[in-house]
C-alpha cells in the first residue's frame, strides 16, 4: 500500500530489445505478472525511423527485413522464458521510433506498468540517439519500472 491506496498492475508491458538488461526486465515483469495475476505484453520496436532511405522514397527493404527477423528472434526467446515460467503473454512487433512507440503504445492497450532495462544500447549509441528508457519515463503517462 502506498499512501493508503492499494497498487495493482493488471496489464504489464516489457520492452524487449535483445540486450541483457531487457531480459533482466523480463524477469522482473514475470515476477510482477505472477504477483498481480496480470496480463503480460512483450513489445519490440524495429527502429525504422533512422534507417537509410532508398532514393529518398522508402526504407532499404533488406535492412528492414533483417532488423525485423532479429526482433522476432528476441521476442521468441522472451516468449519462451514466459512460457517456461508458466505464464501466457501477448507479443507485439512494432515499427517506428522506439522511444515514441514505447511511450505511446500503452495508452492503446491500457497498460498499467512498463518494465524496461535501464539501458539497452551501448554508450556511443546512447550519446547520439538518447536513452529510450529515459524518454519513455519522461513522456509516457504510464508508470515505468527501470531494471538495472
Amino acid at each position: 500500500m502506498l499512501g493508503g491506496a492499494k497498487i495493482m498492475f493488471n496489464r504489464i508491458l516489457v520492452a524487449i530489445d535483445g540486450s541483457k538488461n531487457s531480459y533482466d526486465a523480463l524477469g522482473a515483469a514475470i515476477t510482477l505478472t505472477k504477483q498481480f495475476n496480470s496480463k503480460l505484453f512483450l513489445v519490440s520496436v524495429v527502429n525504422t525511423a533512422n534507417l537509410p532511405v532508398n532514393v529518398g522514397v522508402s526504407y532499404a527493404p533488406g535492412l528492414t527485413h533483417d532488423l525485423e527477423e532479429d526482433a522476432k528472434t528476441d521476442l521468441q526467446k522472451a516468449e519462451d522464458l514466459v512460457k517456461k515460467a508458466g505464464l501466457a503473454c501477448q507479443v507485439e512487433l512494432l515499427n517506428g521510433e522506439p522511444r515514441s512507440e514505447l511511450a505511446h503504445f500503452p495508452k492503446d492497450k491500457t497498460i498499467d506498468l512498463i518494465v524496461m532495462g535501464k539501458t539497452g544500447l551501448n554508450a556511443l549509441e546512447r550519446a547520439f540517439v538518447g536513452s529510450v528508457t529515459r524518454y519513455v519515463s519522461e513522456h509516457s503517462k504510464t508508470n515505468v519500472l527501470m531494471v538495472d
